[in-house]
């Protein structure tokens, strides 16, 4: 069958990155961004401080993958963070990582990080598997955040089998960069090419992909027709709300979609009057209910005082039904990390990005579940009868999924499987 128009759903990167290959195959491309704004989770916020605020994705997980070029073209510049900036709250203490490291504590608990990949027993949690093997209570914090928010969830949820795929820079953070610039600069290259032919606002009701060309309808009432279909809605919006699907998806697609994990979280940055914390920290690894904090300033040059709270997964979705004041939360935590509510007295401001309220995202970033297995992801991926193709970083098959590099990757690969089948 011959395609020569395309219509891809969703203007993040993966969207981006598979519209701007097919446009330069020469084919016509039409994108549909259901929000105001390209860039997916890849969001910033201006004026808050002396820099820009990243909300979503904010670290680039090694180098050797294919946001490194985008990097050169944008003319953006990297700050490496090391492990050595990171720091714990240890026996009501705090301490620098490296220094606690040294306990048996906490080299257990690096030990464990080390050899995920090489995991190879039943389909556990990572809370199981922790439990099976008598992990002390500092360890547990550590992975707490080191693993369970780090991939968007919670150690009960997080399945043990899943890291034999992950790259070896989604473990290591002594190999992740953040971007001096926005994040979303990294995107501009692919962007520029693609710019006029998005339409915002545009949302999707329903998708039929089973005729002599796919249809696309959109919640206005507007109909739209193409060759094919890329589909690069989060695996929460196809568990959640996804559009109607015309005919329905197979068995094993959904059955995929259920089995990989998608949880909501949210960001607070906060502004003080003064720094509390120590001048070389970046990352702090919590005992506190609200298990990580860090400075998104280090190595800015900016002159704000700020820093950055996280949760997601079971926790996020507790603090939702206690129906706190979520900042007053956060602070709370620090209050009782520093001591003498040096925090509170010190702060100024506050911004909450809440993914999980995103209607066109509803939460952070896929991760495996306990029985999550490869042929989800896989069949996830997979393309339906030549028509409807799908990306986003859930369908990543290389280990990358959860990253802005996986979703490229795969935006690239569904790409390149709709210009197969056009030849």
């Amino acid at each position: 069958m011959r395609i020569g128009s395309v219509i891809v759903i969703g203007a993040g990167a993966a969207g981006l990155a598979a519209a701007e290959r097919l446009v330069s195959q020469g084919l016509q491309v039409t994108m549909l961004e259901a929000s105001d704004r390209a860039g997916g989770r890849v969001r910033h916020l201006e004026g808050f401080a002396d820099f820009a605020i990243e909300l979503g994705a904010e670290e680039v997980h090694g180098l050797e993958n294919c946001l490194l070029p985008l990097v050169k073209a944008s003319g953006a510049e990297l700050i490496r963070h090391e492990s050595a900036h990171d720091y714990i709250r240890y026996d009501g203490k705090l301490v620098s990582l490296e220094q606690a490291r040294a306990g048996e504590d906490l080299s257990e608990a690096f030990d464990f990080v080390a050899n995920l990949s090489r995991f190879t027993g039943p389909a556990w949690t990572v809370e199981q598997c922790i439990v099976a093997r008598h992990m002390p209570g500092h360890a547990w914090h550590y992975l707490d955040s080191r693993l369970g928010v780090e991939h968007g969830t919670t150690l009960d949820r997080l399945g043990m089998r899943g890291f034999a795929g992950y790259e070896r820079n989604w473990q290591l953070r002594e190999e992740n960069y953040t971007v001096r610039q926005p994040y979303v600069r990294l995107l501009d290259p692919l962007l520029a090419k693609v710019r006029d032919r998005i339409h915002f606002g545009a949302i999707v009701a329903r998708l039929e992909w089973s005729g002599p060309q796919a249809v696309v309808c959109l919640a206005g009432g507007e109909d739209l027709r193409a060759d094919a279909v890329i589909y690069t809605g989060s695996v929460a919006v196809l568990r959640d709300a996804p559009p109607e699907f015309s005919p329905l998806l197979p068995a094993e697609k959904c059955e995929a979609i259920g089995n990989i994990g998608m949880d909501g979280g949210m960001k607070i940055v906060m502004r003080f009057r003064r720094r509390f914390w120590p001048e070389d920290m970046y990352f702090l690894h919590s005992d506190t209910f609200w298990p990580q904090f860090w400075n998104p300033g280090r190595g800015r040059g900016g002159q704000a005082h700020l820093l950055t709270a996280f949760v997601s997964g079971t926790r996020a979705d507790f603090l939702r039904q206690l129906e706190v004041d979520l900042v007053e939360f956060a602070l709370g935590e620090l209050d009782r990390i520093f001591g003498e509510r040096i925090a509170s007295q010190n702060y100024e401001d506050a911004y909450l990005a809440d993914w999980t309220r995103e209607p066109f995202v509803r939460g952070l970033y896929s991760f495996p579940l306990a029985q999550t297995e490869p042929r989800h992801r896989e069949a996830l991926a997979a393309s339906l009868g030549g028509k409807l193709f799908f990306a986003g970083e859930a369908t990543d098959l290389e280990g990358h999924s959860g990253t802005v590099h996986g979703a490229i990757e795969s935006g690239r690969r569904a790409a390149n499987e709709v210009m197969a089948c056009a030849r």
